[in-house]
């Protein structure tokens, strides 16, 4: 696949006056086609790890039990992110359930990965014995840094 064939956009910002005209969608990398979009929710995930990791530190926190819990919640965000959207999509699903694990071909949903991430913020606290709400309001930033990132 050429990348032309791969398909381009146009991403308009109109009240800051930035167009940017002829944009890819997607690369290749060894046959493989990645997704400019996934490339930028990965980056999200990514500062957002480093932003909290500095929280942590300067809350007198030992980062290190947030690069374990982010382990846990990428996995079962994405699998919750995917749910939601199985479950509101489920006529596109229902005489296809194989195609449920298709996560290539889009369908994430944000509140389910929220919902799923937030639940596993809880099951890992009980866990290890963290205070559920410090390891939350630790967390939050980077969430929040994630969403901006992704929108």
């Amino acid at each position: 696949m050429t990348a032309g064939d791969m398909g381009r956009m146009d991403i308009d910002f109109p009240n800051l006056h930035i167009y940017l005209h002829n944009v890819p969608k997607s690369f290749e990398v060894f046959g493989f086609t990645i997704a400019l979009y996934g490339v930028i929710i990965g980056l999200g995930f990514l500062f957002a790890l480093f932003l909290i990791a500095n929280v942590a530190k300067k809350t007198d926190q030992d980062p290190d039990i947030y690069w374990d819990l982010a382990v846990y919640v990428i996995i079962f965000s994405i699998i919750g992110a995917r749910l939601y959207y199985v479950i509101f999509s489920w006529d596109s699903y229902k005489d296809d359930l194989l195609g449920i694990l298709a996560i290539r071909n889009g369908g994430l949903a944000i509140y389910g990965g929220v919902i799923a991430g937030f639940a596993t913020i809880y099951i890992f606290s009980r866990v290890t014995k963290c205070k559920f709400l410090k390891l939350t309001d630790t967390v939050m930033p980077g969430l929040l840094l994630g969403q901006v990132m992704g929108r």
